[in-house]
């Protein structure tokens, strides 16, 4: 992601810095600053959610909490079983 934020910066500002300065009355002021991004996201949904019996209790007052998908950066989606 960064890389591409990186080239989308390089080739929206390089023209910003190639330009000839502009003259002007008093050398002193300052050149105001350009902050250019690209962003590109392309989001995929987990898969579909397994079908499978629940479990039968152990006794009373206790719940079944289903499972459900996870993200992780490295290993994408994985699912995290129902207890």
């Amino acid at each position: 992601m960064r890389i591409t934020n990186l080239i989308g910066s390089l080739v929206l500002g390089a023209p910003l810095l190639l330009s000839p300065p502009q003259a002007t009355a008093n050398s002193a002021k300052a050149i105001p600053a350009a902050d250019v991004g690209v962003a590109i996201r392309v989001r995929v949904g987990p898969p579909l959610l397994p079908v499978y019996a629940q479990p039968i209790c152990p006794g009373p007052g206790y719940v079944w909490v289903p499972g459900y998908w996870s993200y992780d950066d490295d290993a994408g989606y994985y699912w995290v079983p129902g207890t």
